[in-house]
């Protein structure tokens, strides 16, 4: 499926809700709660200087002690949102298998009932979100040069829009809703969605205050629900001094996710992964038997690959499987055909020299991949050094270098790999045998794939 470029995006703004109102919604809201059971003794939501909310520990919060719960009849569950007016029309005309679209309809419906339940929690969502690059600026996304994260901002502009398109066409009196207000529903669910699996709460659903708390790893607060399915609750797993902010994880996402539905960058993110895309080696030999057996649309696709800096992860994996097949000279590839075709788990390494091949063929992907940026990576540090940024081309110029960094990584254990393939067996053995790894994140692909080749020729 080929994207077209994506429409121009609903108009870039601020908060448009001056202090005072959102201080208003924000009472009302918790009164709300609290008339409707919610307990939240200690906790205290504040707005920061940059206009954002944080939660707050308004005493001592002890460890295992609950900090919110919230009553079951206070949670927008998926249940909830396919039970209603709007929800039936979808399911019945559309049924679609994203949760979101239901989730997102039923705030746009009670957003345009006055008299909604739901009024006072509707009320307090953000009005926009300036910092999703959904809504950057032209010179915003000019920061992004050469980062994947464009391709995917293309996709979910694309994706976006054909799905209120879809809406529109098929469920009736859906038109009344414009896709600025689709694309803001849209973007309220996936930015606070909880994922509930206890009893009859079940599926993603929507939960005021807990989606007010901001992201850290690890968490100040562990959420479930409780045993008899009634109430959502926050825990915490740790002691938490008055005044301190209380933070929630959003999960082991990667920064391109963090950035596309949050708005914010981790540095150092130890979940990152990084796109690389990969294909059959230029005059490979037996082209057509590969792309038969990879799976790929012709002898020159690309297949991309999502990977962290962990060898043992399974996207990792399916990378150098992926490679050592493509990078196989005749004599190897008939052992392969048969362990492919029956899907039996990763292809290990085969030898020395077809190592090596896959060594250079993910180095020129990682080299490629870093040839797309326009800056480079110290250029990004003195920028994030000198403080000078706006939040926003902060986040860009941040998400680069964070991509660079995986990228260079990814680079290091190639060109480290390639060494040690070519040194004598006695001196690798004493490198493995020091008390401290001197290969650091790649120690397990050196130990598993490398020494263990070395050993075998």
């Amino acid at each position: 499926m080929s994207l077209a470029t994506p429409s121009a995006s609903p108009p870039p703004s601020g908060l448009r809700t001056s202090p005072e109102s959102s201080d208003q919604k924000l009472a009302a809201l918790l009164r709300w709660l609290e008339d409707g059971g919610a307990r939240f003794p200690k906790l205290n939501v504040v707005r920061q200087e940059n206009g954002e909310r944080a939660v707050l520990a308004r005493t001592d919060i002890a460890t295992g002690e609950a900090v919110l719960q919230v009553p079951r009849s206070h949670l927008l569950t998926l249940e909830v949102a396919k039970s209603s007016d709007i929800g039936r029309l979808i399911r019945s005309h559309v049924s679609p298998d994203n949760e979101e679209l239901y989730l997102a309809s039923f705030l746009l419906q009670e957003k345009h009932r006055p008299d909604s339940f739901w009024k006072p929690y509707v009320d307090s969502l953000p009005e926009a979100f300036p910092h999703v690059p959904l809504f950057f600026s032209a010179s915003e996304r000019a920061l992004l040069q050469g980062s994947f994260l464009l391709t995917l901002l293309q996709f979910q502009d694309y994706s976006l829009r054909q799905d209120h398109a879809l809406l529109c066409q098929k469920v009736p009196g859906y038109e009344r809703f414009s896709v600025e207000e689709f694309i803001w529903a849209r973007l309220s669910v996936s930015s606070r969605n909880f994922g509930l699996k206890v009893g009859g709460l079940q599926g993603r659903s929507l939960v005021p205050l807990a989606d007010m708390l901001n992201h850290r790893r690890p968490p100040d607060v562990l959420w479930s629900t409780s045993k008899d399915g009634q109430f959502f609750e926050m825990t915490a797993q740790n002691t938490i001094a008055t005044g301190l902010e209380v933070h929630d994880s959003y999960g082991a996402k990667s920064n391109d996710l963090l950035l596309l539905h949050f708005g914010f960058v981790v540095e150092n993110n130890e979940q990152d992964e990084v796109f690389l895309s990969l294909g059959l080696p230029e005059g490979t030999a037996l082209a057509s038997g590969k792309q038969k057996l990879l799976g790929l649309s012709s002898p020159t696709a690309r297949q991309p690959f999502k990977v962290p800096l962990q060898y043992e992860h399974a996207a990792t994996q399916r990378m150098f499987s992926f490679l050592r097949v493509a990078c196989a000279t005749t004599g190897e590839l008939p052992r392969l055909a048969p362990r492919l075709l029956s899907g039996l788990g990763s292809i290990k390494p085969l030898g020395v020299a077809n190592e090596e091949r896959v060594l250079r063929s993910l180095g020129e992907a990682c080299e490629a991949r870093l040839a797309a940026f326009d800056s480079s990576f110290e250029e990004d540090e003195r920028l994030l050094r000198e403080g000078a940024l706006s939040l926003n081309a902060r986040s860009c110029v941040l998400m680069r270098r964070e991509e660079k960094r995986l990228l260079r990584a990814w680079l290091e254990l190639t060109r480290t790999g390639l060494s040690l393939l070519r040194m004598p067996r006695a001196e690798l053995e004493r490198l493995a045998e020091r008390p401290e790894s001197p290969w650091g994140w790649f120690d397990r692909y050196v130990r598993e794939a490398v020494l263990e080749l070395v050993r075998r020729a």
